[in-house]
């Protein structure tokens, strides 16, 4: 893995490949269920969906700026169950990238599809949402990349941060804010 966004947002894409299962849902359309994965492949941002929580809110939780949400593009991708809905909206600047995934409609045991995506074991969140879990990674040059995955009812929210000076309280407490 490279030490550039690029290169941590290709890695993302290997690493958390239900992340971006949805991203042909980021307008709010349902996924149709298969059960054959297929690692997603990133290519141009495209628009992020009207519902994507605008760069103010998601600046101010994090304590950053972070420029107008794209939508997350790809090729392939695991399938979700039908009826399952959702947005994928990336804030992507020249230093860090910020990723939220929302998914409505599906099984809260979908959060073990995520956490066992992880680059690291991950860590149980108490006080967020019904149930969350989060990890931690040190990059390079004192940079890291954090997650929060967490589920309320049928809810699922997901938000990984590369190279921010956010702490994952910060984003514990987005992840809440969205469910």
């Amino acid at each position: 893995m490279g030490c550039s966004i690029a290169g941590v947002t290709r890695w993302l894409a290997l690493a958390a490949p239900v992340l971006f299962a949805v991203l042909t849902a980021c307008g709010g359309t349902s996924v149709a269920s298969t059960t054959s994965p297929s690692i997603p492949v990133l290519t141009t941002p495209s628009a992020a969906s009207s519902s994507c929580p605008t760069a103010v809110t998601v600046g101010s939780a994090l304590g950053i700026t972070v420029p107008k949400p794209t939508g997350v593009p790809f090729s392939g991708g695991t399938k979700l169950p039908a009826g399952v809905t959702g947005m994928v909206c990336n804030y992507h600047a020249t230093t860090f990238n910020v990723i939220i995934e929302v998914l409505m409609n599906i099984s809260p045991s979908y959060i073990s599809n995520f956490s066992s995506k992880f680059p690291v074991a991950y860590k149980t969140v108490p006080g967020v949402g019904d149930q969350a879990r989060s990890f931690y990674v040190l990059l390079y040059g004192g940079k890291d990349n954090e997650g929060v995955v967490a589920t309320k009812g049928s809810t699922l929210v997901d938000i990984v941060a590369t190279a921010t000076p956010a702490s994952l309280p910060q984003v514990d407490a987005l992840v809440n804010q969205l469910l």
